[in-house]
């Protein structure tokens, strides 16, 4: 399947889910963290969820990493790229023209130092290969941090194989679902 199968498959998917089905898999999503032991880690990029869009509810993982003593940092976008912002209880939000919450009266910190970074993606495959939205804003953030254990976070299984990967694609390293978490590649069973 090649990205814009999988983005236009996987937006329709999603599409089909409920509130209440997104509200109890994100809660699995987060259960999955808790036992993959990602948690010992010190400092976390999220991305925060656009509800139009059905993504992950990241307010769970947020929530716990608060209550944990984590360090959050969470992105804004600014001049087609993504800037990063200190998340605390008390950052003030707002959304932005696509529908998505972004700090609100904060300065940008530079090059943050992050040990894991969640990803939005609509589809990955069994290598680790990510569809996102098609911006590239992802791929050129994750290109400053090759050292951060990038964690993808969906709603559904792998695909196959995205069959038109770039050389700029950079893969994942670890995958939520409700029902699993995993390191890539997957195995071929």
């Amino acid at each position: 399947m090649n990205k814009k199968e999988a983005r236009s498959h996987f937006l329709t998917e999603r599409n089909l889910l409920s509130e209440k089905e997104i509200e109890n898999y994100s809660l699995k999503i987060l259960d999955q963290f808790i036992l993959s032991g990602l948690s010992h880690f010190t400092s976390f990029h999220i991305f925060l969820s656009m509800r139009n869009k059905k993504e992950v509810q990241t307010s769970f993982l947020i929530n716990y990493l608060h209550k944990n003593k984590k360090q959050l940092f969470c992105p804004k976008i600014k001049d087609h790229s993504l800037s990063h912002y200190i998340l605390t209880p008390d950052t003030n939000m707002e959304i932005n023209k696509w529908g998505i919450p972004e700090p609100r009266g904060k300065e940008p910190v530079i090059q943050p130092c992050i040990d894991c970074i969640f990803i939005p993606l609509l589809a990955y495959d069994k290598k680790g290969n990510r569809v996102g939205y098609g911006k590239g804003y992802y791929d050129k953030f994750l290109s400053n941090f090759p050292l951060s254990k990038k964690i993808g976070l969906s709603f559904f299984n792998p695909i196959n194989k995205i069959t038109d990967i770039s050389d700029w694609d950079l893969t994942l390293d670890y995958i939520i679902t409700p029902n699993y978490f995993s390191a890539f590649p997957m195995d071929e069973k």
